[in-house]
């Protein structure tokens, strides 16, 4: 892949000839005193690259948070578990498909408007639950999972691309960790709320109909969020630069770009990672300072991130295999939270949800050190989020089987990661040592400052 990226790369001395027209449009330096003296305060804040990563945060802890809180009700709380499973099954299956084609779509309406079609959907969901635990109606749920699918795809490749695309170089593994912890904190929602209608000892509580009427109110507030967002090529990072975008292609062009982007190296040896990786059910922000280390080469980084990945996963793979064994064998019944055995059987699955976000942060950190500019981020985004979804589906669609054996799950689990180690290391033995969006920019700034000499 690096050989790939390194030869479609024009040589120092050829980037000095001819001048693109749109050179001032994507130009990789800022000058920052010009750029304090001439732009409001305010606009400077809305423009900075964190500030559209923390918008994108929002959105993420509004609309896949609170899906993800939904669903660790149980069942969605009164829907049964394989109504509810189903539903997540159609959902991602959605998901799957129309993140194919998602690459395309987000390129030619642009990323802040694909961010708001996906907004706009957040709410059917739990309007769906609503409906179910007010009025016993399942067919809403199922067919909102299906028009949910579809519109959250939307959401979900214009979300990887900005994610990949927004951090400086040297702080993309902190940017990432800002956004997966807030992707994840859904689950914190939903244990909250369990916890608050089950902590007498010994009693049972049940999920009123109020309970996803909050729910409905927190994914509507993502739509204002999602039109605060502003284009890429005036967002201005941390460090001073520009994001690098490229010319707007046409629609068979693209779908040209996105056939080759799925048989591309990048994707076929990250693909069966990608499916794992959903496959888990904070440690984010440490893998974030391990990823932006600036004493080391970025191939070394690429190198160490996923050893530290694997190992903490096998880890916690081990522990609940061990424990489920132990509980199969003696069958210890309902446990409460007050009970002895409850420190033990429940932190397997704490660490479970802690290290399975790991491996998306990491994927989405390696991912954009092969991209050459925003638009390639979003194809690449967009391969990824697809063969996750496919995971996902699978995975919900296992979860259907509820007679099944709990250890079969974590035997295919960890058959995927083994199978998945091999080619993701053969994928990041290739990780170039820069980004060579960032490349592209400084020969693009060398252009424009021989251009101001003359």
């Amino acid at each position: 892949m690096s050989d790939m990226k390194s030869k479609d790369l024009p040589p120092p001395e050829e980037s000095l000839d001819p001048l693109p027209t749109n050179v001032t449009d994507i130009a990789h330096g800022v000058n920052m005193e010009h750029y304090r003296a001439t732009v409001p305060l305010w606009k400077r804040v809305w423009q900075h690259s964190l500030t559209q990563m923390m918008l994108l945060s929002i959105q993420a802890f509004c609309g896949p948070a609170m899906s993800d809180a939904i669903t660790g009700l149980g069942g969605g709380g009164l829907a049964t578990p394989q109504v509810s499973n189903t539903t997540n099954a159609i959902t991602y299956a959605m998901l799957a498909i129309f993140c194919f084609f998602g690459g395309p779509i987000v390129n030619k309406i642009g990323v802040k408007w694909a961010l708001v079609i996906g907004a706009a959907t957040f709410p059917i969901q739990g309007s769906a639950y609503y409906c179910n635990s007010k009025f016993g109606n399942q067919w809403y749920l199922i067919f909102s999972g299906a028009i949910s699918g579809i519109g959250t795809a939307c959401w979900y490749v214009a979300e990887a691309g900005a994610i990949m695309t927004l951090a400086p170089s040297g702080a993309r593994g902190k940017y990432l960790a800002l956004w997966i912890v807030s992707r994840n904190l859904g689950q914190l929602v939903g244990g909250a709320i369990n916890l608050s209608k089950n902590h007498v000892k010994g009693a049972d509580g049940g999920v009123t109909p109020d309970t996803y009427i909050a729910f409905v109110i927190i994914e509507c507030i993502a739509l204002p969020f999602a039109l605060l967002i502003t284009p890429f090529e005036r967002v201005v990072r941390s460090d001073g630069t520009r994001i690098v975008t490229a010319e707007t292609l046409s629609t068979k062009m693209e779908l040209k770009r996105i056939a080759k982007t799925m048989t591309s190296k990048l994707v076929m040896l990250s693909a069966l990672w990608a499916l794992w990786s959903f496959f888990y059910g904070v440690g984010c922000f440490g893998l974030g300072y391990v990823l932006d280390m600036k004493h080391l080469s970025q191939r070394r980084r690429a190198q160490l991130g996923l050893y530290t990945v694997v190992i903490l996963n096998v880890g916690v793979y081990i522990w609940s295999i061990i424990m489920q064994t132990k509980f199969d064998r003696h069958n210890p019944g309902h446990i409460d939270w007050e009970d002895g055995l409850y420190p033990s059987s429940f932190l397997p699955y704490f660490f479970v949800q802690t290290t399975g976000p790991l491996s998306q942060s990491y994927m989405y950190w390696l991912i954009s050190s092969f991209a050459t500019d925003a638009q390639e981020n979003v194809r690449n985004g967009a391969a990824f989020r697809s063969i996750e979804a496919v995971g996902q589906a699978i995975a919900y669609g296992m979860n259907t089987q509820t007679t099944s054996n709990p250890l079969v799950g974590f035997c295919v689990t960890f058959g995927l990661l083994a199978a998945a180690l091999g080619p993701m290391i053969m994928l990041v033995n290739t990780t170039p040592d820069r980004i060579p969006a960032d490349v592209i920019a400084e020969q693009q700034d060398a252009v424009r400052e021989k251009i101001e000499h003359v």
